[in-house]
């Protein structure tokens, strides 16, 4: 990526913040019939956040995010600094993830408002 595009995604959706959080999340359908999966935040901003998981989201997709594991640090920081600990929001990109021992995904979702 050139700079000039690193400075519009920064501005976009705000610096990133490291961080390992246990989360769960499942499409926001009208059935009861979606399946929760597990993962793992991996980083966030004021605008979204970065997760990885083992379950396939299409971009578009909605999802019902929830933190199940927050990390020490969450304490130390003011709360508007914090990722939400449940939210809705929009899958923006996918990718795979190598791995041997089973399929992951890299999601990029966005915070619905």
């Amino acid at each position: 990526m050139n700079k000039t595009k690193d400075k519009r995604v920064i501005e976009r959706v705000g610096p990133r913040s490291p961080i390992e959080a246990g989360i769960t999340c499942r499409p926001y359908a009208s059935s009861g019939a979606t399946r929760a999966s597990d993962g793992v935040m991996r980083n966030f901003s004021n605008g979204g956040f970065y997760i990885e998981t083992s379950h396939y989201h299409k971009p578009g997709t909605i999802l019902i995010m929830h933190m199940v594991r927050y990390p020490p640090m969450l304490s130390t920081m003011a709360d508007k600094e914090r990722p939400r600990s449940i939210c809705l929001a929009e899958v923006k990109w996918r990718q795979e993830l190598a791995d041997d021992n089973a399929t992951q995904y890299g999601i990029g979702l966005r915070y619905l408002y």
